[in-house]
């Protein structure tokens, strides 16, 4: 296993054809954007095709009723001896991409290779190269019959970026048991950054709120109530609530996270367009990104509490010190609403005493020579369940974190070399 190496040249020309169809891969229900995972699993099992038909690879392609366009892939190759090994969490969707809205400087919809192997395109780190490596790694094991001693089982799936309906995805996969077997060994979740191993993720949590005011004319803002002020103050005062709350953790210092837990506005949408205006409802939108330290449930319902106990403080007239004008002279009164806005997802805490941990520890160490171990508060579906369950949950990723979900995304060919040969490495040692 050790002695193969990443086939470049084809590892290249599968993530070519899966960037192909990433303008059809964006997530993003809120803006009418559905993926159709099909269109990138088809390259994946055009590719396995022969070695599926030969018995080396079985492969099942799991879509839940009404959702066939949104399959995952469960693809074993069996073993020669006892226990399992799972590659999981590699997906097919990937989040939205603007060139002009986001500065891109190449089309981000197709494969850019540079003349120093830097990878350029949506998807190529998140996650779609994963998958490529994924693919290559099979078709290897396939062409050469080498079995590994473990059992592999590598999980593709559909809806990771956004997952607001339960039974697509990776839920549909594991409550309907076709990955139970692998509790008899260890889930490494391939889609993570920095190789790490990464030890620990939060939880994510999403949040609108609400203002409303009074509209009228800004040289007679006593006649008003500003939503756009009101709901800015709301946003700074939920947050102070927040970090009061949910200061850092005494465990976030052993599990090596990069931050503490986070609440912050990140979205604003209003309809006035008048400077001289005053608006009179605004929405703004956020997230609460938690360590697994923390009940996420009760950071939410917190939340939606505390904003509640401010409105009622507008009502009675009571707003806080350093509020902006919450009525107008007429006596109508602003508001302010929060509530959560789809699935949350909580955040883990990966076991350290952990024999695949200590597995993936060595490998990366043996190909990278260093070891990079760190937590992080982005957010994986799932792995929280699948711990709960059962399963010892591992997590690395051959990415930059810098480019996730962020423009001019990009990777180094090297490093998915690299990841490739990691890969191996636990295919010898977990």
């Amino acid at each position: 296993m050790r002695e193969l190496r990443l086939n470049e040249p084809r590892f290249i020309d599968l993530l070519r054809r899966l960037v192909s169809h990433t303008p059809r891969l964006q997530n993003c229900p809120d803006v009418g954007l559905i993926p159709e995972e099909k269109l990138a699993a088809d390259i994946v099992l055009e590719a396995l095709a022969p070695h599926i038909e030969s018995g080396f690879i079985e492969a099942g392609v799991l879509a839940a009723p009404g959702h066939e366009k949104r399959p995952s892939l469960v693809l074993k190759v069996a073993g020669t001896g006892q226990g399992e090994i799972g590659f999981v969490g590699a997906h097919f969707d990937v989040v939205p991409a603007d060139r002009e809205a986001e500065g891109w400087v190449r089309d981000p919809f197709e494969l850019h290779v540079g003349d120093d192997g830097t990878l350029f395109a949506r998807g190529v780190t998140d996650c779609l190269g994963h998958v490529a490596v994924l693919t290559d790694l099979l078709l290897q094991l396939a062409e050469r019959g080498a079995r590994p001693e473990r059992s592999l089982t590598v999980v593709m799936i559909s809806n990771e970026e956004e997952a607001p309906v339960r039974e697509i995805g990776l839920d549909y996969v594991v409550d309907n048991g076709h990955v139970d077997h692998l509790k008899d060994g260890t889930v490494f979740w391939l889609d993570s950054a920095d190789f790490g191993p990464t030890v620990g993720t939060g939880g994510i949590a999403m949040w609108e709120l609400e203002a409303r005011g009074v509209t009228g004319h800004s040289g007679m803002s006593h006649n008003c109530v500003n939503a756009l002020e009101l709901g800015m103050a709301t946003s700074l005062a939920l947050r102070r609530w927040f970090e009061e709350r949910y200061p850092p953790h005494p465990d976030e210092k052993r599990w090596k996270f990069v931050i503490p837990s986070t609440l912050k506005a990140t979205v604003v949408s209003g309809q006035n367009i008048k400077i001289t205006t005053i608006p009179g409802a605004v929405t703004l939108r956020g997230d609460i990104r938690l360590t697994p330290f923390y009940d996420l449930e009760e950071a939410i319902s917190g939340a939606e509490a505390f904003v509640a106990e401010l409105d009622a403080k507008l009502e009675a007239d009571e707003s806080p010190r350093g509020f902006p004008r919450s009525r107008a002279a007429d006596g109508r009164r602003g508001s302010v609403k929060l509530t959560r806005k789809g699935r949350s997802m909580e955040g883990i805490a990966c076991h350290l005493d952990s024999p695949g941990l200590a597995a993936l520890e060595e490998s990366i160490v043996s190909v990278r020579g260093k070891d990079g171990t760190f937590s992080m508060t982005g957010s994986l579906p799932l792995i929280r369940d699948l711990q709960r369950r059962g399963f010892d949950v591992q997590i690395t990723g051959f990415g930059q974190s810098r480019y996730y979900h962020a423009p001019n995304e990009q990777g180094e060919l090297s490093e998915f070399a690299q990841g490739f040969r990691i890969l191996c490495e636990l295919l010898d040692r977990a």
